[in-house]
C-alpha cells in the first residue's frame, strides 16, 4: 500500500509545485475496469475485481482541447488499474463530463466513469456446461462516498454528486444510458461483460446477512443469514454458503469455511439462519486488509437463483496512543503506547513503529517482548518538535498475529 500513498502525494507536490490547485479524492466500492457493468460470478473464484477503497487528485485547470464548458475540476490518477495507450495513466478527464456521461472525451473518461457508476450485474455459472446466466442486476454499490478532505480539519467531505446525479435518479439512469450508446456496448458474455443482460425472472426469495456481535481479530465472525419468501406459495431454498478470505481488491485468497442447508418457507415468511465462522478456521488465511467475503447461493427448483453476499472488515485490537505533556519547539516530550494481546495464546516478535514530521528524525523502531494472553505492554519513548504548528504523530505496532495496527495522534508545537 506504501507506494499507492507516495505516487498520490508525489502527484499532489508536482502540481502544487506549478501552481496547479489540487485535492485528493476517496472512494468506496470502484469498479477497476473501464466497463459500464461488473459482472459477480456466483464461484468466488471467478469474481470480478472491486475495488473497495481507492484514491486519485483533481486538479483545476482549463480544458481547451474540448471546450470551455469543461473546465474546472481534471481528474489525474496516478495509481491507475489498467494500461492507457500501453502505459499505466489516467487523465487529465473532466469532472463535468464524467457526471454527464461523455465519455467520448480524453483523456481516459470510460474508465473513470466505471469507476464511480458501474452497475453490478450477478451471474451463475454451471461448470459442467459453461454457462452463465445472469440472475440479478443492481446500481448502488459502486462509486459511493466519493469523499475529500475538509479545509482546516479532518472532516469528511462527501463530492460524490459531484461526479454523478443523485443514485436511482431519472437523470443519473439517462446519463448511465447516454454513456453505455457512447461506447457501443456489445451484446455477449466474457469475464468482464460488455453486455447489458436481460434477467427474465424476478426473484421469489430475498437475503441479506446481519453482523450478530463484534467484529474483532481474535473473535469467532457471528452472521445470520435472513431469508424471505416473496410469494404466498411455499418455497423449498437450498443454500450453499461459503466464506473466503479476500484483499481489497476483492480478490479472493482461500476458502476458510462452507456450509449448506434446505428449508422451506411458508407464504411470505422470513427465517433466520445462525451462522458461525470460528476464529481458528480464519485465522491462519486472512490477509493484511482483514477483510471475508460471505456468500449464500440459495436455489429453488424451477425458480431463479439468489446470491445473498457481504464483505465483513474484522477490527485490530486498539493501540492506545498518550502524549503526556504540551509539546514545544526543542523540547523533549514523553509519549507512551499501550498495547493489550486480545487472544488466548501469545504474540512474538512484537515491534512498535513511530514516525513524524518535524517531531522525530526518521522512524523510530522498537522491538518488544513477547506478549502472553491478554497481557499489556506499556511503551514509553520521547519526541523532540524542531518546529510549531499542526503535526501528525503515527506509530504502528506488528507482531506474528497482527501485522498491521495502527493509530495517529494530532500534536500542536507551541514556539
Amino acid at each position: 500500500m506504501k507506494p499507492v500513498c507516495v505516487c498520490v502525494c508525489v502527484c499532489v507536490c508536482v502540481c502544487r509545485c506549478v501552481w496547479l490547485v489540487l485535492q485528493l479524492e476517496q472512494f468506496g466500492q470502484m469498479r477497476e475496469s473501464g466497463f459500464t457493468e461488473v459482472d459477480t460470478i456466483s464461484d468466488p473464484q471467478k469474481l470480478a475485481t472491486q475495488l473497495n477503497f481507492h484514491v486519485w487528485n483533481e486538479s483545476w485547470f482549463t480544458r481547451s482541447d474540448l471546450g470551455a464548458s469543461y473546465n474546472g475540476w481534471q481528474i489525474l490518477d496516478a495509481t491507475p488499474q489498467e494500461r492507457s495507450a500501453g502505459i499505466f495513466q489516467c487523465g487529465p478527464a473532466s469532472l463535468v463530463a464524467i457526471k454527464e456521461g461523455d465519455v467520448d472525451l480524453d483523456y481516459d473518461s470510460p474508465f473513470i466513469f466505471a469507476e464511480v457508476n458501474a452497475d453490478r450485474i450477478t451471474w451463475t455459472y454451471d461448470i459442467r456446461t459453461r454457462e452463465a446466466k445472469p440472475i440479478s442486476s443492481e446500481t448502488k454499490s459502486v462509486g459511493q462516498f466519493t469523499s475529500t478532505k475538509a479545509v482546516g480539519s479532518y472532516a469528511r467531505v462527501d463530492v460524490t454528486n459531484n461526479y454523478k446525479y443523485r443514485e436511482g435518479s431519472q437523470k443519473e439512469r439517462e446519463v448511465y444510458e447516454k454513456a453505455r450508446t457512447k461506447l457501443g456496448r456489445v451484446h455477449g458474455f466474457s469475464a468482464t461483460s460488455e453486455k447489458r443482460p436481460e434477467i427474465d425472472q424476478k426473484p421469489e426469495i430475498s437475503g441479506k446477512f446481519k453482523v450478530d456481535g463484534s467484529l474483532e481479530i481474535g473473535k469467532d465472525v457471528s452472521l445470520i443469514l435472513v431469508l424471505r419468501n416473496l410469494t404466498s406459495d411455499a418455497k423449498t431454498v437450498k443454500a450453499n454458503m461459503t466464506a473466503w478470505t479476500i484483499v481489497y481488491t476483492g480478490k479472493p485468497i482461500h476458502e476458510v469455511w462452507k456450509d449448506s442447508f434446505s428449508s422451506t418457507l411458508a407464504s411470505e415468511e422470513e427465517k433466520q439462519f445462525p451462522i458461525k465462522i470460528t476464529y481458528a478456521e480464519y485465522q491462519q488465511n486472512l490477509t493484511r486488509d482483514n477483510m471475508i467475503r460471505v456468500t449464500a447461493l440459495c436455489q429453488i427448483e424451477s425458480g431463479i437463483d439468489v446470491v445473498v453476499e457481504r464483505n465483513i472488515t474484522l477490527d485490530n485490537p486498539d493501540l492506545v496512543m498518550q502524549v503526556l505533556s504540551d509539546a514545544k519547539v526543542n523540547e523533549p516530550v514523553n509519549v507512551e503506547v499501550i498495547f493489550t494481546n486480545p487472544l488466548d495464546q501469545e504474540v512474538k516478535d512484537c515491534v512498535l513503529q513511530a514516525e513524524g514530521s518535524d517531531l522525530l528524525k526518521g522512524k523510530l523502531k522498537i522491538e518488544m517482548p513477547s506478549l502472553q494472553p491478554r497481557q499489556s505492554s506499556k511503551v514509553p519513548f520521547e519526541i523532540i518538535p524542531t518546529k510549531s504548528g499542526t503535526k501528525q504523530l503515527l506509530i504502528n505496532f506488528s507482531c506474528d498475529k497482527f501485522p498491521d495496527v495502527k493509530a495517529f495522534e494530532t500534536i500542536n508545537v507551541a514556539n
